[in-house]
């Protein structure tokens, strides 16, 4: 039971860690998606300040065409950007989401493995209360019988350990 009870806390030691680096990882994934998300937001508001003609009626009431053409293929190069970032912003959200998934797991996973602990730490102190309320029924000459035999016990394990 001893050996079941380490055994359970090592495992929980251990997840607790990768829950612990797995709560960071998805902090540090949430700013990162927090600074994208304010990016497209800034982006989103200047397109919406721009107006809502279209580009082609834009294009004929503008006084320079030349200029206008110029200023529509650097605004086209911004939306090219704004569209990776936006697909780099998805892509983000979705890792970020398996990844409090994964955490989730393991918090689950320790919340089992500390019960288990738990439980085993209540069966070896249920053990140990027996044996000492088994012992404390012994007699006096009980117990040195005991102690003897224990005494001898030891003598014969270190004869045969230095027998090999």
């Amino acid at each position: 039971a001893t050996e079941k009870y380490n055994g359970a806390k090592e495992t929980a030691e251990k997840l607790r860690q990768e829950a612990d680096n797995l709560q960071e990882a998805v902090a540090r994934k949430q700013d990162d998606l927090n600074e994208l998300r304010r990016a497209l937001g800034s982006a989103a508001t200047a397109q919406y300040r721009s107006g809502g003609l279209d580009p082609s009626v834009q294009l004929l009431l503008s006084s320079d065409p030349d200029a206008f053409l110029d200023e529509a293929a650097v605004l086209d190069r911004l939306g090219s950007r704004q569209s990776e970032a936006l697909e780099r912003f998805l892509s983000e959200q979705r890792a970020l989401r398996q990844q409090r998934t994964q955490a989730g797991a393991k918090l689950a996973d320790l919340q089992e493995t500390r019960k288990e602990l738990g439980n085993r730490k209540k069966e070896i102190q249920g053990k140990l209360a027996e044996a000492q309320r088994l012992l404390n029924t012994l007699t006096a000459n009980e117990r040195a019988a005991i102690a003897a035999k224990e005494e001898r016990a030891n003598r014969s394990s270190e004869r045969v350990e230095l027998g090999n």
